[in-house]
């Protein structure tokens, strides 16, 4: 009868830990879904609503930026992983994050940056490479000030979906390579370095 009990009681307890092992990487892998991490930018391939297979019809993918620190920086960069034998990329849409500037018509400062991208070659390798450069060194930089609280898409990837698309299929958006360049060289924030984390994105075709 001891030996049942002792069976039993150690069976209760390798379940509890079981659970409580459960709930930690469940909690982890949601404040990791979600940037949670204090002090974290994360920079995110968002995942579009689902597709149809046989759609003509453009979508876009927004690439946001958790937050920002409070460097100055005129130059940043973005290499993102595509398939071209089933993704059509089209070329960027403006985000909503600013860039520092003059004075607008309507009382306000700033600009939407100008980002540069190779459409022909981006379909040809399958990574499509961002860059934005100011090349006044400052005067129409990323910044912290310029970054509103409901301001977080850097930029939209528009695309069309190829007739090879099937339904059912997952295609993967992948950051390949990130940077923030900042005017004082230990201020930068980059993919290599640890000081930007990224998130992948998917492209989710309807069965």
């Amino acid at each position: 009868m001891r030996n049942v009990w002792r069976n039993h009681r150690t069976g209760f307890i390798i379940v509890c830990v079981l659970v409580v092992l459960m709930l930690i990487a469940g909690v982890c892998f949601l404040l990791r879904q979600k940037g949670a991490f204090p002090g974290q930018v994360v920079l995110t391939v968002e995942t579009p609503d689902k597709q149809v297979a046989d759609s003509l019809e453009t979508f876009t993918v927004d690439v946001t930026l958790s937050t920002m620190k409070d460097g100055i920086y005129p130059a940043a960069s973005a290499s993102i992983i595509f398939d071209p034998s089933h993704l059509e990329f089209l070329g960027i849409e403006d985000g909503d994050i600013m860039v520092s500037g003059e004075t607008r018509a309507d009382g306000g400062v700033g600009a939407l940056p100008e980002w540069q991208v190779n459409t022909a070659r981006s379909n040809e390798t399958g990574r499509i490479n961002v860059l934005y450069l100011d090349t006044t060194g400052g005067k129409y930089a990323f910044s912290k000030e310029y970054m509103q609280d409901d301001s977080h898409v850097l930029f939209r990837l528009a695309f069309r979906l190829r007739a090879t698309a099937k339904p059912g299929d997952v295609y993967e958006l992948s950051v390949e390579d990130a940077v923030l360049a900042a005017i004082e060289e230990d201020e930068s924030l980059a993919l290599t370095s640890g000081t930007l984390k990224t998130r992948n994105g998917r492209i989710l075709i309807q069965r």
